[in-house]
């Protein structure tokens, strides 16, 4: 399992720069919990901790770019997150303002 302390330099800047908008866009495709995102990355090699994925949760939330719906499971609380209308918008309006080279760069790099 691949954690933040074992990728190079520039994998780690990366994907700090982008989760927030992975996770919008995660919420937008369906509700998921704290747990879905953890077992998703670590199904895929990666391991997501609690203190990356909790305090973006909340403050995706706050600025109401997500809503949450609780859910009790099993005897315990879940969270369970759903991308608003707000957060669609700030996703389109990232994709709209992203610079042209910058998309170029991105599709040539990840898709060559």
């Amino acid at each position: 399992l691949i954690s933040r302390s074992d990728m190079n330099p520039i994998t780690a800047h990366l994907e700090r720069g982008i989760f927030r908008a992975y996770v919008l866009w995660m919420c937008s495709v369906e509700e998921r919990c704290g747990d879905d995102f953890m077992h998703l990355e670590m199904e895929h090699g990666h391991i997501l901790s609690p203190g990356k994925l909790y305090p973006v949760l909340k403050e995706l939330t706050g600025i109401g770019l997500l809503e949450v719906r609780i859910k009790k499971e099993h005897g315990k609380i879940h969270k369970y997150y759903k991308t608003t209308e707000k957060g669609l918008n700030a996703l389109n309006q990232a994709k709209e303002e992203l610079g042209f080279p910058m998309k170029k760069f991105i599709r040539m790099w990840l898709f060559d």
